[in-house]
Order: C-alpha cells, then structure tokens, then sequence
C-alpha cells in the first residue's frame, strides 16, 4: 500500500507539473490563423503573429482598375495581438493528456491603431481625391426628330471623400489589405438610372409601337426591320403621346430603294469588245414602289406583325433571268455599241446575231439614248410616224420612247460613221436578216443595253 500510494503520488505530482507548464504554453497540435504554435507562449505567439504583418500596405483600386498604395509606416500603423493571451488563459492546463491526439484551430483578431489625421492626409494625396474628376450622368429617355433616344447613366469617377476615408478606415479595422472604391460605395450615382421608373415608363410606352419585325427580301439582299430601327421613326405629338412617323418610314424606304434599285443607277459591264465600261443609267432593272409599300409597312408596324417579304416593285428585271447570273441583265440581252455602230444579241451567253447598225444622226440632234434599257412590245409591218416621216417597217421592237430596233430596206450600208450626220431619227437601223432572226426569238422584258 506504501509503495501504491507513492506511485500514485508521483503520478499525480507529474500530471500537475505537466499541467503547470501547459497553463503557460499551447497545447500540442495547436494552430493560430494558420501558424503552428505547439509548446509557444502567447509572447512567442504575439510576436510570431506580429512578423507576419510586418510592413502592412492598404491597396486602393479605382473605379477604373487602377491600383493605388497607403504604407503603415505613413500613418503610424500598428496593431497587437493581446487576444492570445486572453485565449491562453481560458485553455484548461490539465486538459493536455487529450490534446496530444487531436489538433486545435484558432482564429484571434489583432486590434489595430494608427495615427487619424496622418492617414486622411495620405487617403486626401492620393491621385484619386486629386486629379479631375467626371461627374455621373444620369440616364435619360428622349424624342426628337431623329426618332427615339436612350443615353444610359454614366457613373464618373467623383468621389464622396469622406466616404473614401471612413471606407478606409473601416477595412484596415478589418485587417484588410485590399479595397476596392466602387464596391463600397465611395462614388456619387446617378440620380436616375435604367431601371428607375421614368426611364422604365417611358421605355414600356415607346416599346408598345416597335414590336413589328419584318424582314424584306430585295432580291436576295435581306433587310430586318425590327424595335431598333422602329424607334428611330417614333415621335411625340404637342399632347406628350407617342406614334411611328410616316414620313420617317418613308424615308428610311427611300433609302432602301435607293440601296437596291438598279433602275436609274449606274452598273458596271464587261463589253463584247473586251473591257469594262460603266453603264448609264436607264429605265431597265429592279424598281422598288415606294409610295405602295408605304401603306404595307405601316399597317405591319400598327398590327405588330412578324413577316418576311419582298418589297412591292414597279419594275423587275426580266422573268427569264438566270438565277446564276451575278447581276440582274443576266445571259440573254442585246448589246448595243453605239460609238462602234455594232450590235450584238446575246441568247443564254451565246451570240445569236452580230452585226453592224446605224443609229440616231448625232449632228440633229437624235443620237440614240445610252443606258440600260428594256424591250417593251414587238410587232410587225408597222408604220413609224414622226414629225417628217411616215416609214413602213417589217419588224419593230420598241425599246425607250420612240426609240426601237427596226429594219431600213432603204439603207444599203450599216456601220461606220454615217451616224454623225446621216443617221436614224433615233432608232436603231438593222440589216433585215439580222433584224428578223432578233425579232423571232427575242422576249419582252429582254435587256437592251446601249452605249456610246
């Protein structure tokens, strides 16, 4: 029982050594904001704690990604970390038998202190509170007679400086080392924004009239009409009411025709003589019909239709025309060089007739028209009426105006430069056979193309 009791109180005195020495020190496995500091005493903790914030900056980032620094030793920062002690004193010394076989986790914050005034003086040197600041735009809903306007709110870079240094203030308090001004707060906001609800009114009203979209299709160029470009044609009337314009909508048809149409319009065409040549204008090609299709479009703006389509035309090419041909005059045409006195008529690319022919008398005054042109009826053993003639003709193929493709059994020579002064009244003089062979396997619609 002696030698028990002697055992059992040598035990007892080195549990209670152990636990002497554990009320001083962490236990085993113990870790404080990620350090290990088993067998350490809170100074050696505080001090351990210390090293690692050493040298403490404050990154200040801008609403525009730049990155401004405030250095501690500016402004005197300094900090502690007494709740290690705290913490030490609330661990139970004789609690260590346990502790050798598992781990403990601390999280402990430090309590910071710097020098006020010296910190909003550097926060006030910064570029941010000095350089030039824009102030916030505020979003607005406008309409003009360019239609429909919608600015979005800027936010600028003006700061809110007292914001700026209490915002500041608050995360080193934190023991953050990073703050970004526009997350917390630190700029002035426009007063109105997208969503506030003048701007979202005002935008459900305009949006009401641009919910039509139609798709035109001119001539395998697609043109989509739809609530971006309807805007532009919205006005506002005396009473503050919103409507689609018409004669915005015109004009933007206009302008659509004036971008496909080829009737009236230059074109660019490889001549039977082997080069490029520019082509006048004339009356042949796609045509779009303005003043109808005014009417269409705006009945789909007002019922908001969803439709493709192609335009309404008052002149379409020729209904034979290649679907492979890169332009609208296609393979089958009459080519008509005028400075030349030579015509060609071209049947699906091969060349039918060739020949010479004489044209209108320049020095008169009727040189035959140059452009790109169209044949619009055919008949025969007509008689050609003018102010000084009366002629019989076998074959006659109208092409602009008074102006056609005819036989003159009277001529007995073509080409050349009888045209100057000994010339047609304006049509186009062919050799009978040549002419015949045109006029029996020619269409009208068939292009005719004339230049000098």
């Amino acid at each position: 029982m002696i030698i028990s009791g002697c055992v059992v109180g040598l035990l007892a005195a080195c549990y209670v050594g152990v636990s002497v020495y554990f009320s001083k020190v962490f236990y085993p496995n113990t870790v404080i904001n990620g350090i290990e500091v088993s067998y350490e005493s809170p100074e050696d903790v505080k001090t351990a704690l210390e090293q690692s914030m050493q040298s403490y900056e404050m990154k200040v980032v801008t609403i525009d990604g730049t990155t401004e620094t405030l250095a501690g030793k500016d402004f005197d920062f300094d900090y502690n970390f007494d709740e290690a002690d705290k913490l030490k004193a609330e661990e139970m010394g004789w609690y260590w038998p346990v502790k050798f076989f598992s781990q403990t986790d601390y999280e402990i914050e430090a309590v910071y202190e710097w020098d006020k005034e010296k910190l909003n003086k550097e926060i006030d040197e910064l570029q941010c509170m000095t350089q030039e600041m824009t102030a916030p735009v505020n979003a607005s809903l406008t309409v003009d007679d360019n239609g429909f306007n919608l600015v979005e709110e800027q936010k600028g870079n003006t700061l809110k400086k007292d914001v700026v240094r209490s915002e500041i203030a608050k995360a080193m308090e934190n023991g953050e080392t990073e703050i970004s001004l526009e997350e917390a707060g630190c700029y002035e906001e426009p007063e109105i924004t997208m969503e506030s609800p003048e701007i979202q009114d005002k935008l459900k009203k305009v949006d009401e009239l641009c919910q039509a979209e139609v798709t035109y299709n001119f001539h395998g160029n697609e043109e989509k009409i739809g609530t971006e470009r309807i805007r532009q044609w919205v006005r506002q009337n005396e009473d503050g009411e919103y409507y689609i314009s018409r004669d915005a909508v015109y004009d933007y048809l206009c302008e659509l025709a004036n971008k496909y149409d080829t009737v009236n319009s230059h074109r660019d065409f490889y001549s039977s003589r082997g080069y490029w040549i520019t082509l006048d204008p004339g009356t042949y090609g796609w045509g779009t019909d303005v003043d109808s299709e005014i009417d269409l479009l705006m009945d789909d703006i007002q019922n908001k239709r969803v439709t493709s389509r192609d335009p309404v035309y008052y002149m379409t090419p020729y209904n034979n025309l290649d679907p492979n041909a890169s332009d609208d005059i296609g393979f089958t045409y009459v080519e008509i060089d005028l400075s030349g006195q030579y015509m060609w008529y071209y049947q699906n690319g091969e060349v039918l007739v060739s020949t010479p022919i004489t044209s209108g008398t320049m020095s008169t005054g009727h040189g035959t028209p140059s452009g790109v042109y169209f044949i619009n009826c055919r008949s025969q053993n007509t008689i050609l009426v003018g102010e000084d003639y009366r002629t019989p003709v076998n074959f006659w193929m109208q092409v602009v105006g008074g102006v056609g493709i005819h036989d003159s059994l009277w001529r007995s020579y073509y080409g050349g430069t009888e045209y100057l002064y000994d010339g047609s009244h304006g049509c186009i003089n062919t050799p009978y056979d040549a002419v015949s062979t045109i006029f029996w396997n020619i269409e009208v619609g068939t292009p005719v193309i004339m230049y000098y």
